[in-house]
């Protein structure tokens, strides 16, 4: 059935419409690092590579911490 010349005009004026645009926010989550943590990882870094326990733990909070 064809269209009313008025019908038509209006169609071809009217804007295309756009889709409506979501953004994905990042989700930031805090991890809390504990003694038990850091004690945990001090603990397998002397039980592969030995070594000092005061340079094991500062070796496992910074491994830790740039995590």
């Amino acid at each position: 059935m064809p269209r009313k010349a008025t019908e038509a005009a209006a169609a071809a004026t009217k804007p295309a419409t756009k889709k409506a645009t979501t953004r994905r926010t990042k989700k930031t989550e805090t991890i809390e690092l504990t003694w038990d943590h850091v004690a945990t990882r001090a603990y397998y870094i002397s039980l592969e590579e030995g070594g000092d326990a005061t340079a094991n733990w500062l070796r496992a909070e910074r491994e830790l911490v740039s995590a």
